[in-house]
């Protein structure tokens, strides 16, 4: 993990299972990519869980809950932002919008 900062591993990790599970549109395997998806969210908290920060924990498992949700309801590009903002909030900035 990154001495510097490691909340920017832990988000990458969840950004990546969340673009895993929601934008695969072309992916030739959908369900592998849920899979990756679910073993990137285990992999960030994990870290988290390292890390020692029980609030933070708490802010990821209800952000990832918020994404399923938004993409549920059909707004994406809401929960894209959602996703952008918590990689920022967390010192990942531009992460989110490289794949945009």
């Amino acid at each position: 993990m990154s001495a510097a900062n490691p909340y920017v591993e832990v988000i990458s990790d969840i950004a990546r299972g969340a673009r895993l599970h929601y934008e695969n549109e072309t992916s030739a395997d959908p369900d592998l990519d849920l899979l990756l998806g679910d073993r990137s969210y285990a992999s960030g908290l994990a870290k988290l869980a390292r890390i020692g920060d029980v609030e933070e924990t708490a802010r990821l498992a209800d952000l990832i809950a918020r994404l399923a949700q938004l993409h549920a309801d059909g707004q994406s590009a809401a929960a894209r932002q959602v996703l952008i903002d918590a990689e920022q909030r967390l010192g990942a900035a531009g992460v989110g919008e490289q794949r945009s």
